[in-house]
């Protein structure tokens, strides 16, 4: 008899308070975005950090969130059926 080591991961979601500033060369470039960029400065208020708990769950293999490693086998290579005929629906005619 094998005995596995248990695992829990725990999550949480929260929210905080921040500042980003960015430098941009011009003003219409600086109007043009809309969200700060990997270039900004992002400073975070610490004391604004809230955290609500939301699940634990248990994991049997660390690696059980990752995405499988894409092998050999093309996942899109089977045979597609026509199940319907398409219409044109401003016309109704069949194509």
């Amino acid at each position: 008899m094998s005995i596995h080591k248990k695992n829990f991961e725990k999550f949480w979601v929260g929210s905080v308070s921040f500042t980003a500033t960015e430098i941009f060369d011009d003003l219409n470039s600086a109007v043009a975005v809309s969200v700060p960029s990997a270039a900004a400065k992002i400073v975070i208020d610490n004391k604004t950090i809230a955290y609500d708990f939301k699940r634990i769950k248990e994991v049997k293999n660390q690696n059980a969130n990752t995405l499988p490693t894409p092998g050999d086998e093309d996942p899109g290579r089977r045979e597609s059926k026509k199940v319907s005929e398409h219409k044109d629906i401003e016309t109704k005619e069949k194509k």
